[in-house]
């Protein structure tokens, strides 16, 4: 199942809500209503990179719905998916329907440059400069690709109502030394 039909079935589910407390975990801090911090390659709030199924769900408590290959917790309005290897790969923020759709309204995640759900256009440009790639559709709507930080934006009308966070944890640098021997001396 390809991301779009995950992020389709997600927006078009509903469920019983997660227990309180859950939730309150999810949101953040217990009793408060903090926002979710999206950290691009790293975590969205409690979910990070190299989390098992197992270890969401420990965290987050039981999915409202369970869609071919993701974890949706319709109440946070984002849904996980793992990879083949049952670690969590991406987190699918928001509504895919539009600024209009519940998750729109129900994620309440943002980057520590304050981009989130209904962030501009110019906002994004302002915060991560021009993207790695973009495209425009059908219906007002377009998508902002950011390829090192591991982040997409889906907007509809210049606003942001659509996040896709992969999660490929810390971007080390490349510390390889390649030895060359010295060549040899000219006057032999």
């Amino acid at each position: 199942m390809t991301a779009g039909v995950a992020v389709l079935a997600m927006a078009l589910g509903g469920g019983p809500g997660c227990s309180e407390k859950r939730s309150e975990l999810a949101n953040g801090t217990p009793g408060t209503n903090s926002t979710l911090l999206i950290e691009p390659n790293i975590a969205v709030g409690p979910v990070r990179a190299g989390m098992t199924v197992a270890q969401v769900i420990a965290e987050l408590g039981e999915p409202q719905r369970l869609p071919s290959n993701s974890l949706e917790y319709t109440r946070l309005g984002f849904a996980v998916m793992p990879g083949p290897d049952g670690k969590v790969q991406v987190v699918m923020c928001g509504d895919v329907t539009g600024i209009n759709g519940p998750f729109a309204k129900a994620f309440t995640g943002r980057t520590k440059e304050g981009i989130g759900m209904f962030s501009t256009r110019n906002e994004i440009i302002h915060a991560y400069g021009e993207p790695t790639a973009s495209e425009k559709m059908r219906g007002g709507l377009e998508s902002l690709q950011y390829e090192t930080l591991g982040i997409t934006f889906t907007l509809e009308a210049g606003k942001v109502h659509h996040i896709i966070v992969r999660l490929r944890g810390a971007q080390q640098p490349d510390r390889t030394v390649t030895l060359v021997p010295a060549p040899e001396p000219s006057g032999k």
